[in-house]
This record gives structure tokens, sequence and C-alpha cells, in this order.
């Protein structure tokens, strides 16, 4: 009984230390793997931000993305940005939520890079993401007034997001990313962020949720933001405290640009229930008997905020619908954020009305 025990122990223990050493060797080879969110340290002024001098694979198996992630010495996605800004360069800064920050795709597939590329060229443009998972209304507006207005930008850019709005009277910055579920700290929060093994087996089992998924017959669901449906609904602002508080964050970002030279433009995130007609239908059936939607709310809303506050406005709505039957789909499975092809239209769409606001050439 004893040999045969130790026989056991013996098979188990090479088989961990194998597994250990593939992880290992995967690790060496192509970087660690993001499936837990815990790259974040807080900032007292505006809530939190991403730890600096970072490089990560930010990957989801059901959802169907995984994106190559560089941080900056501030933290920020991408290259390191001088401070004081060199002479001859044109800076725009996009700043926002996840939508900005795009970790599901690589670094030069996000809408901000490919506008800064579009719009290259003398003056020299460049492009900076400060876009930040799980950030709120505030975490963007504190960020903005602490940090971004120092990097001395011409253009300040902001992807208003549906869950952005805020029905909220005080300054309250979210202190830590939530939106994805908890962040793990210490051993196991290290061991499951940078596992590939952890990765592929979470692979497996999300493969087998979403071929059960796709074998029933069930109704799918399609997710509805709670900012969103609200906006659909939506019809007098002025006297709706969320629409309010949310034009009196935006208004600060403005004269926060207006008072440092940079000027600021207030843009759309192209949502798929703006967009796809089928999201559209299903969301008239959860309403029968009961509202019409407007899903040009959020696009009447963002234009009467522009028109309050006097700021520039972009809206990338009309070209997304005419798109979308040739493009097929610009999100990825069962997410709201922009696959590589959402990123690539939004980005020139962007590239395009930004070119005004530039030094003439």
């Amino acid at each position: 009984m004893r040999q045969t025990f130790g026989k056991i122990l013996l098979a188990a223990g090479s088989a961990l230390a194998t597994l250990l050493l593939v992880d290992l060797v995967l690790l060496i080879a192509q970087g660690p793997v993001r499936v837990v969110e815990n790259f974040y340290q807080p900032v007292a002024d505006y809530g939190y931000k991403v730890r600096p001098n970072l490089r990560f694979e930010f990957a989801n198996p059901y959802h169907g993305y995984r994106g190559t992630v560089h941080t900056n010495a501030l933290g920020l996605r991408g290259p390191n940005v001088a401070i004081p800004k060199p002479a001859g360069v044109c800076r725009i800064l996009f700043i926002g939520d996840s939508m900005t920050a795009g970790f599901e795709v690589d670094d030069d597939d996000t809408f901000s890079a490919i506008c800064g590329r579009e719009l290259g060229g003398a003056p020299q443009v460049e492009a900076v993401n400060a876009g930040v998972r799980g950030y709120n209304l505030d975490n963007v507006l504190g960020y903005l007034q602490d940090a971004g207005i120092r990097l001395q930008p011409d253009v300040v850019v902001y992807t208003f997001v549906d869950n952005d709005l805020t029905a909220l009277p005080d300054y309250t910055p979210a202190t830590t990313d939530w939106s994805r579920g908890s962040t793990l700290t210490g051993v196991l929060g290290r061991l499951s962020a940078y596992s590939h093994l952890t990765y592929r087996f979470d692979l497996l089992r999300q493969q087998a949720a979403l071929r059960k998924m796709v074998d029933t017959t069930k109704t799918t669901r399609v997710y509805v933001p709670r900012g969103l449906f609200t906006l659909f609904t939506l019809r007098q602002y002025d006297h709706d405290p969320s629409a309010v508080l949310t034009k009196a964050r935006i208004a600060a970002m403005d004269s926060t640009c207006r008072a440092h030279g940079a000027r600021f433009v207030l843009a759309g995130a192209p949502h798929r229930l703006e967009i796809s007609p089928e999201a559209q239908q299903w969301l008239r059936t959860q309403l029968a008997g009961r509202a019409e939607p407007d899903v040009d709310g959020a696009r009447h809303y963002l234009d009467w905020v522009a028109s309050q506050v006097g700021c520039a406005r972009v809206d990338p709505i009309p070209e997304f619908r005419t798109g979308l039957e040739r493009d097929r789909d610009y999100w990825f499975h069962k997410d709201d954020h922009l696959n590589v092809r959402g990123h690539r239209k939004y980005g020139g769409i962007l590239a395009r009305e930004l070119r005004q606001f530039l030094p003439a050439r």
C-alpha cells in the first residue's frame, strides 16, 4: 500500500511540475495573460488608474477577445508622453472608460491610435489614450482636471458611454473597477492573472457554455444598460436630475479645456442597441405594452448637451448604421465593446471630424 500510494504521489507531483513548467515556458515566450483585473492602483484625486509600465494579454474566451496591452510611465496605454509637449506637436487626448481604453484589441487597433495615424503628417499629431476600464463620469472629470490637462492637449475627446449618466449630486469617483467583478489580490490573484493554464481552462469551460447556449432554442437576451435604457425613454432633459447633472459634469470638462486653451469634443460611443435592427426589435418586444423606445434617444441627449454647453459634437451612429449591412458586426460576442472592425470605423470617423480642429498645414 505504501509503495502504491508513493507512486500515486510521484505521478501527481510529476504532472503538477510538468504543468507548472509548461505554464512558465508560455509565460516567458508569450507574456502574461490577464483573466483577472488586478492592474489598478488608487489615486486620491480621481479614484484610481492603471499601473505604469505593464505589458500583458487581456483576454476573455467567451466574448472572443484577446488584446496585447502596454502602459507607459504614466499608466496610459501606448508609448510614453513627453512633458512639456514638444514644439510642433498637436496632441489629442482621448478620455473615457473601457470603450476608450479598448483593452480588448491590440494597442495599434484602438480607435484613438487609428485616429492618430489617419491624422498624421504636418503638424505631427500625437494621440494619447487615457481611457480606463470602469471609470464613471467623475473619474473622467477628475482625471482631466488633475492629470489630463497637464499633458497640454490641443484637443480633448470625451467618448460618452451610456453608464456615464449620473444622478449623483456629489463628486463621487469610483475607487476601483468593479464592473467586471471583484479584483483578486495576493498570491491567488497573481496566479490567476498571469497563468496561461488558467486562461486555457477557462477557455474550455466557456466554450462549453457557449456551445450549450447556441444549441438551445431559447431567445437570446440582449444586454440593456441602465443608462442607455433611460436615454431611450427620456424626453424632458431639463426636468430630469440625471440629465441635468451629467450635463453639468460635461460642462466642467469643457470649461477646464477652455481655461487651458484646448478644444473639447463630445462624442458618443456606438452601442449595439442604437445601430442593430435585430437588437432594437428585441427591445421593442421586451417593452411591448409599456413604451416605444426612441433608439435615437442617446443621440438627442448628447445633441442637447452640446447645444447647452457650446462644445463640438461627433455623432458616429449614422455611419455605423449605414455600414452595418456590409460589415455585419462591430462588437464582440455578447459584449458591448467594439471589435477591431468597430474601432477602425470609429477611428476613421473621429479623424475626419477632428481634422477641422488641427492647426493649418
